[in-house]
């Protein structure tokens, strides 16, 4: 990972590898899975998993708040009445999970571009009885008014 935090993939160093070999003169370099795994071995470059971005929230106060508050308002309603619900979207132009860094530095991400095709939102009550229709929603970057869709939606799924 370099300073700019751009996650950078093995096929990304082999084609700067062959583009440099190229401007140099060296014709008869071929960069491929060997070389790359020598490089790596010599220098002490390991592929890791980018572990989120860097800032994110305290665990302990996560704990807190679900063993304190959440448990107190939860009190007053029976599982049932009581739903969960979620997102899952296809994002293009993110970058990967993965790169290459060198053993002893820190692997953490930055904040992912978050342009998406479209969106689905699923949910269901704590006993898991009831569950909601899939809400779908299809080129959200083109959404002006994000919740007038949601209810549009909504009318036409029900």
């Amino acid at each position: 990972m370099g300073d700019k935090k751009v996650p950078i993939s093995g096929s990304f160093i082999i084609e700067k590898a062959l583009q440099f070999a190229k401007v140099l003169g060296y014709d008869e370099f071929r960069g491929n899975n060997g070389w790359l795994e020598k490089l790596k071995r010599r220098h002490g470059i390991m592929a890791k998993v980018i572990s989120g971005e860097s800032e994110d929230v305290d665990d302990n106060d996560s704990e807190n708040w679900i063993t304190e508050t959440l448990s107190k308002i939860l009190e007053d309603y029976k599982p049932e009445n009581i739903f969960n619900a979620d997102e899952t979207a296809l994002f293009f132009q993110c970058l990967p999970q993965n790169t290459l860094t060198f053993k002893k530095e820190k692997c953490f991400g930055g904040k992912q571009r978050k342009a998406r095709l479209s969106a689905v939102m699923l949910g269901a009550n704590m006993t898991e009885h009831q569950k909601l229709k899939p809400l779908v929603i299809v080129d959200v970057s083109k959404a002006q008014n994000l919740w007038r869709l949601i209810i549009t939606l909504t009318k036409n799924l029900g």
